[in-house]
């Protein structure tokens, strides 16, 4: 039995590797936003604690997808585990994504999305996550749209790699990685009314959440 899970640990360990790295060696490279004054820069992020913090949660990601779904999925989770988190955690510190790294995330998921099909999914399972992603994304764009400008348009960006990982599964873990995120992060501001908690909202961490809640309930 340890020996069929060691694929899963090995992605595991390589994922938080991953993360780590890029935690510390791309995030203070990252521009600033011109509109962003006053918010922690990108670089006092760049610590060994917050490192080894986000490396474990990405390997917890890869995990929970590995032990879920079958290896033709992996290559989108993994990208959500470690593209998914670091962003989300940068969300989460300083309420604003990165946009020039989502895009590069969204290119990452796109390559994740046609590395599935040598692993033996169809272009059709491919175009399903591509299609995902797309309409993740127009779906909260036509919100923040609608609630003018509600949350951040950073989310809106960021929502194309939740959509694609969960639709490479089924429309239904894309429906239900959305519902949850979504309720997630309603909860999440409440909670942070009702102890009168100012500043921006960051929804990305909860959207994320969202994610590997559907994963984890997934019959």
């Amino acid at each position: 039995m340890f020996a069929a899970a060691l694929p899963g640990i090995a992605a595991a360990a390589g994922a938080g590797v991953a993360a780590a790295l890029l935690w510390l060696l791309v995030l203070p490279r990252l521009l600033e936003p011109v509109t962003g004054e006053g918010k922690r820069p990108y670089a006092d992020l760049a610590t060994a604690p917050l490192a080894v913090v986000v490396a474990g949660l990405a390997a917890a990601g890869v995990g929970l997808a590995w032990a879920r779904l079958p290896l033709v999925q992996q290559p989108v989770w993994v990208v959500l585990s470690i593209l998914g988190v670091l962003l989300a955690a940068v969300d989460g510190l300083t309420t604003w994504i990165p946009a020039a790294a989502t895009r590069w995330g969204w290119l990452v998921m796109a390559a994740g999305a046609a590395l599935t099909v040598p692993l033996g999914a169809s272009w059709t399972d491919a175009g399903r996550a591509v299609a995902g992603g797309l309409a993740a994304g127009g779906l909260y764009g036509l919100v923040w749209l609608l609630t003018r400008g509600g949350f951040g348009f950073g989310d809106v960006r960021f929502m194309p790699l939740i959509g694609a990982a969960a639709a490479s599964t089924s429309w239904t873990l894309w429906s239900s990685a959305l519902l949850l995120g979504s309720l997630l992060a309603v909860a999440h501001g409440l909670w942070r009314q009702v102890r009168r908690t100012g500043g921006m909202h960051p929804w990305a961490p909860s959207l994320l959440a969202g994610a590997y809640a559907a994963l984890l309930v997934l019959p």
